[in-house]
């Protein structure tokens, strides 16, 4: 857990309770935005290939070191990047954490090498329901059902609403259907003559 990240998420959700507009970057923008945490993390790689020392100075620009170790104690132009970071996670949750940082982009890599997929889907999940899709806090499900394990924060949203009796179309028909069929009088009920 980073806490520059949950920094962004208490920003955001006190943005969200003085009704800061949230802004969902259309769907096109959002996946190409994913790039940029890549190739700043391949820039940084690449340069502690040839020198260390250029690799750390580059680095130093990561505000978490900013706002969570020196608390924004710090020259100038590092205090305003950590801001101007929060400032913009008012409106996009955690817009840092989902398109720039490095080090989530590291993380990431090693998320498509796993033994299994444990997030449930259903085969409607995507088309037509969108349900999981818009609800996803940093936009990780693909508007066809797919998630995307680089981008998930594994925060289980999705789960709860792949369970919810209120909000999941598949599990409102289930219970739908359970409860026609337990209302079927036992005299009409042709299975239970068998």
């Amino acid at each position: 857990l980073c806490p520059f990240g949950a920094l962004q998420e208490l920003t955001n959700r006190i943005g969200r309770v003085f009704r800061i507009p949230q802004v969902e970057l259309p769907w096109g923008l959002h996946e190409r935005l994913w790039a940029l945490k890549y190739m700043i993390f391949l820039g940084l790689f690449g340069v502690s290939l040839g020198s260390i020392a250029m690799a750390e100075a580059l680095a130093e620009i990561e505000p978490f070191k900013t706002a969570i170790i020196l608390k924004f104690v710090r020259d100038w132009p590092f205090v305003v990047f950590a801001v101007a970071l929060l400032i913009v996670g008012l409106f996009v949750e955690r817009f840092y954490c989902r398109y720039l940082c490095p080090l989530g982009a590291a993380l990431a890599i090693p998320a498509r090498i796993r033994m299994f997929d444990w997030l449930k889907r259903y085969a409607t999940c995507g088309s037509p329901c969108q349900t999981c899709a818009n609800e996803c806090p940093v936009e990780a499900i693909h508007p066809t059902g797919e998630i995307n394990p680089n981008e998930c924060i594994n925060c289980l949203h999705c789960q709860v609403l792949y369970q919810s009796e209120a909000k999941c179309p598949v599990v409102i028909r289930q219970l739908k259907r359970r409860a026609s069929v337990g209302s079927v009088p036992a005299g009409d009920n042709p299975s239970a003559a068998a």
